[in-house]
């Protein structure tokens, strides 16, 4: 089983546009593919419903992005496997499940994986928030993606003002602790792009020139 463990600069830059992408370009090849997204916070409570989850109790927490990437990959097993842990609070993860009276399973991050083995080509993981982020106590997201041994790393990152920093930041940060970004999307950030956005891409490949970099425009798939 390929995986693919999709994580960001920071938030809201297209991260689950470009998984959701990436699981409709698989399934168009005639791949089986999987979708994972570990954990989630600012979930939803949502009841009983078909066009959801046919197996899912009553009033139970959903990700709107796990909802997202399940759809994407054309509903493969249910959205417990997509999303194993879910909180309310629209905070990082080990903060919303403390909020929670709880803790995030850290074993449980990697472990439920382990049910799509059998059921896809390629996994594609989301990862919560940007790749330096707490997504558990004592743990980031690079840390997790480390877990997933042989996973490759793609980032995401919004093709606004500031982002060759952030991206420039995110490499080296990751860099530092022996992770290679395998490849960068960079992304519209809306139908009309601000000034930076005509010449963005080509910093980054000026700063960063062994990195496999692809942009995604407005509406485009990846």
């Amino acid at each position: 089983m390929e995986i693919v463990f999709v994580s960001g600069t920071g938030t809201e830059v297209g991260k689950t546009y470009v998984a959701k992408q990436l699981a409709v370009a698989q399934r168009d090849a005639g791949v089986r593919v999987g979708v994972y997204k570990p954990v989630a916070s600012g979930c939803i409570r949502q009841p009983r419903n078909s066009e959801t989850n046919s197996v899912a109790p009553a009033d139970q927490l959903v990700s709107a992005d796990a909802l997202k990437l399940w759809e994407a990959a054309g509903r493969p097993l249910d959205l417990d496997a997509v999303c194993p842990q879910r909180f309310e609070a629209s905070v990082a993860p080990d903060e919303a499940a403390r909020r929670s009276g709880q803790r995030v399973d850290v074993d449980l991050l990697t472990r439920g994986a382990d049910c799509w083995r059998d059921h896809c080509d390629t996994l594609i993981i989301e990862g919560a928030g940007g790749l330096l982020s707490p997504i558990a106590d004592e743990l980031l997201n690079i840390d997790l993606f480390r877990r997933f041994r042989g996973a490759k790393l793609y980032l995401v990152a919004a093709n606004r003002l500031g982002v060759i920093h952030e991206v420039i930041a995110t490499c080296r940060a990751a860099a530092s602790s022996q992770v290679t970004v395998s490849r960068l999307y960079l992304t519209a950030s809306g139908p009309t792009a601000d000034e930076s956005g005509q010449s963005n891409a080509e910093q980054i490949r000026h700063w960063l020139p062994e990195l496999d970099l692809r942009e995604v425009a407005w509406g485009q798939g990846c």
